[in-house]
């Protein structure tokens, strides 16, 4: 179900003939949503750090390894360093490079607050459809 999120958040990003541009795009698109539904609930640095971790994590998913990021990177700085990346790689391994990036993250997210918070929050920061999960509301 998450790779079903995933490949919804990334939308033209992932389709089969997409191009390095519009991966990078819907990758940092994805992100940015994502690290806006995130950041109220861990705060900045922490943040930071899922993200810095995921992309430690999804390395070997790469076809060439990522630069490793700077400590005083801001967010902004960090999203647009990957779009760079992004851009500079045949489309298939983007598309590769960027799944295994959120796929990573979204699994952090899963070790931290849960399976079903994780889903939630996916949902909430990508509008993905309705999973099979029954909603709080439904079961109130």
């Amino acid at each position: 179900m998450r790779n079903e999120m995933i490949q919804s958040a990334l939308g033209e990003g992932a389709a089969e003939g997409a191009d390095a541009r519009a991966v990078a795009t819907a990758t940092v698109r994805a992100l940015t949503l994502l690290f806006d539904a995130v950041k109220p609930l861990v705060g900045n640095l922490a943040l930071r750090a899922l993200y810095v971790r995921s992309l430690h994590l999804a390395r070997s998913s790469f076809e060439r390894p990522t630069p490793a990021p700077s400590e005083t990177e801001s967010p902004d700085e960090l999203l647009a360093s990957l779009k760079r990346d992004l851009l500079s790689r045949a489309p298939a391994a983007a598309r590769g490079a960027a799944e295994a990036l959120l796929s990573a993250f979204a699994d952090l997210l899963v070790s931290l607050i849960g399976e079903s918070l994780t889903n939630r929050l996916l949902h909430s920061a990508w509008g993905s459809p309705a999973t099979d999960e029954p909603s709080l509301e439904k079961q109130q």
